[in-house]
């Protein structure tokens, strides 16, 4: 969903761009193929570089934690080192999940302190990144909320349907738009920025805020959600932070740049549902 959007967004603003694909079938001359499992060193040339691609699941990142940093840790950073010894200025999109989720709004400058294997993946391929000086950037993210996602899908479709819904009342979002993503990314390529740079929205919100503004949306009955707590759904206590937040003042100085209100987020994913 992001590099799709990435493609989109620079292209749109004048840049060439490839996307890369491990899918055999879908190459050609603007998808060069890339297997992080396994990287080739023979990628096409480039003056900004976005590593978005990632296993983000964090139950797959605790039961496979070897074969998930092979993608996360190895095969990123191999294609890091490889492009940016071309001259290439490399962008790592990380998470949030390189903390604890203890504390709300986190500066970019904590030390990371990560309670799940996915953010520690993360926090060492940004390590990887940030070793690379001027040319290495990291963008840490919330939560990356769309319509497209199956969450909202499933959910809309229960709802059409007149079933009822049950989201987390004790799992947290601080959701921002792949477009802002794309802005912020925009930016650094623009400057060849290095460091750390945060996108997140301004507060965090339990999923039933977020299923209540969709049956709002929908005009649909508030008695069909039905809460559940993560307790019962099994999720690892490391996929459940209570807070998600990132300080944004970088981004508000440099660029204008402040963490979206929950509420216009939402509203603004919902009201593209169709």
């Amino acid at each position: 969903m992001i590099g799709a959007a990435m493609f989109e967004y620079f292209s749109a603003q004048g840049w060439r761009v490839q996307a890369t694909t491990r899918r055999r079938d879908h190459v050609d001359a603007v998808h060069p193929y890339l297997d992080l499992s396994a990287p080739s060193q023979d990628l096409p040339a480039a003056d900004f570089v976005i590593l978005a691609a990632a296993i983000a699941r964090i139950g797959d990142c605790e039961s496979q934690p070897e074969s998930t940093r092979r993608i996360n840790v190895d095969g990123t950073l191999s294609v890091a080192r490889d492009l940016a010894g071309q001259g290439s200025h490399v962008l790592l999109l990380s998470s949030d999940k390189v903390f604890d989720g203890t504390i709300p709004m986190r500066r970019r400058h904590d030390e990371p302190c990560p309670a799940c294997a996915y953010g520690e993946q993360k926090a060492v391929a940004e390590a990887g990144v940030l070793a690379l000086g001027d040319q290495g950037a990291v963008l840490r993210l919330s939560k990356v909320l769309e319509p497209g996602l199956d969450l909202l899908t499933g959910w809309a479709r229960d709802l059409d349907a007149g079933q009822p819904i049950t989201p987390f009342h004790d799992l947290y979002l601080a959701p921002v738009r792949v477009a802002m993503v794309a802005r912020i990314a925009a930016h650094i390529a623009d400057e060849r920025a290095a460091g750390i740079y945060h996108c997140t929205g301004a507060a965090d919100h339990s999923y039933v805020d977020l299923a209540r503004i969709l049956v709002a949306g929908m005009d649909r009955d508030p008695e069909l959600i039905q809460p559940i707590s993560c307790e019962a759904a099994n999720l690892p206590a490391a996929a459940r932070p209570r807070h998600t937040t990132l300080e944004m003042t970088v981004e508000q100085a440099r660029w204008g740049l402040t963490a979206p209100l929950f509420e216009v987020t939402a509203n603004d994913v919902i009201g593209c549902l169709g």
